[in-house]
């Protein structure tokens, strides 16, 4: 039977989806309960599986994922597949991916999105091959491939991931359900705790749900990762997925919310993405946000996702400003972010990788680059050495590894972004 691969690459220029992925390829980001490149994994179910992307984020990647990154081999006789992971496909659909033509360009929302080539028939394009081979960057090269309209959508920008979020985590619950229909819940309930349809939770190995606890999946599925604890009083209303080994503590978890792996989450999170490993211990109000990989919210930390007058809602990016067209847009907080006491995160606020913000004295800015520290208009270099040790410690205590790769990517991001930051502490 021929090979299928499956090639994962970067695809267009990432400026959009700033601040978070800066430390990581867009295929990495999570909407639904998986990653992006999970999805594609699962319904392809590759016998090989490469990754593309910036050199800069090569080593990390490949860490991360266990495959191989940035590697041209000679594939053989095998069904090929080069994929942008930012193409979601929706809900219930009845679409088969296996019924293409197997020489032909996938197109999706106006851009193309994919490849399938069986290298049995024709080599890979030249084009291609040197595409690939300086990381998958960027869009697709031309190939004398034909095209085919294809469904879904395309996570373009950062509100797409919390706007699609709601769809993707029904997506990934019927996928579940379908493979272990044993974890499903069947009383209405246990232990003091109430779930409301529990036909449409699911329960994975090792969740434990405490008393005066309500699970409330009459609005959308709710998906418990292994060894998931909620603790008392806590209501999570569907379609929500708490992703393994997290943490709720007597906490509101609204409509449309992830809660990724190793995170411990308290307070009141709405419409709110959590990528992993990320700590909002405390109360505070958290909405149609994005929130990167160790991050720590500080008490009472609280954003704004809406504006008075009720308008779209403008982001900063770089420096530049960008109209979402949104009415409800929170905040993007990229990895290693960390927030003191008190701090209000102003609507559409986005805090560049490694910062370390306080407020105390009303809103912080809408803007912030890569590496600052400070806070009531005060604000100095962050130096990637002290942001390191934090990091280091930071990992130690959930005995997860900082590794050298990691090290290196700090200082990457760090040179990469020198001039936004001088030009933000210039005022």
């Amino acid at each position: 039977m021929k090979k299928r691969v499956l090639l994962v690459v970067e695809g267009p220029a990432v400026d959009a989806l700033w601040p978070i992925c800066v430390s990581r390829p867009p295929y990495m980001l999570r909407c639904g309960a998986t990653l992006l490149w999970e999805k594609w994994a699962a319904w392809l179910k590759p016998d090989l599986l490469h990754f593309f992307c910036q050199t800069e984020l090569a080593e990390v990647v490949a860490e991360r994922t266990g495959h191989p990154v940035n590697r041209m081999v000679d594939w053989g006789n095998a069904d090929i597949w080069v994929l942008d992971a930012r193409w979601l496909l929706p809900r219930k659909c009845h679409f088969n991916l296996h019924e293409l033509s197997r020489d032909v360009l996938l197109h999706c929302a106006g851009r193309t999105v994919g490849l399938r080539i069986d290298t049995g028939r024709q080599p890979l394009h030249p084009g291609v091959c040197r595409w690939l081979d300086s990381g998958g960057t960027g869009d697709f090269p031309e190939t004398d491939a034909g095209a085919h309209e294809v469904p879904g959508v395309v996570i373009d920008h950062l509100w797409d991931v919390v706007n699609c979020n709601p769809e993707q985590i029904a997506a990934d619950f019927d996928t579940l359900a379908a493979r272990e229909p044993e974890c499903l819940m069947t009383a209405e309930a246990k232990n003091g705790a109430h779930f409301l349809e529990p036909g449409s939770i699911y329960h994975g190995a090792g969740a434990q749900v405490g008393p005066q606890v309500v699970l409330d999946a009459r609005g959308g599925p709710i998906i418990l990762g292994a060894n998931v604890r909620i603790d008392p009083h806590t209501y999570v209303e569907g379609p929500a997925a708490l992703g393994e080994n997290s943490v709720i503590f007597g906490s509101k978890i609204r409509a449309g919310s992830t809660i990724g792996p190793a995170c411990r989450v308290g307070g009141e999170v709405e419409a709110s993405v959590f990528l992993g490993w990320a700590n909002k211990h405390h109360d505070g109000f958290l909405g149609h946000s994005l929130v990167g990989e160790w991050v720590n919210l500080g008490a009472m930390t609280t954003n704004s996702d809406l504006k008075n007058n009720y308008g779209p809602v403008k982001v900063t990016q770089r420096g530049v400003s960008v109209n979402t067209g949104e009415i409800k847009v929170g905040s993007f907080l990229a990895d290693h972010t960390k927030t003191g006491i008190g701090t209000l995160l102003p609507t559409g606020g986005m805090i560049g990788f490694a910062g370390n913000i306080f407020g105390g004295h009303g809103v912080i800015p809408k803007y912030i680059p890569e590496f600052i520290w400070g806070g009531n208009g005060a604000f100095v270099e962050h130096h990637p050495a002290k942001a390191r040790q934090t990091a280091e410690a930071v990992c130690r205590r959930r005995n997860v590894p900082f590794t050298g790769a990691q090290a290196r990517l700090f200082d990457s991001i760090f040179a990469q972004s020198r001039k936004h930051r001088e030009l933000f502490l210039r005022g």
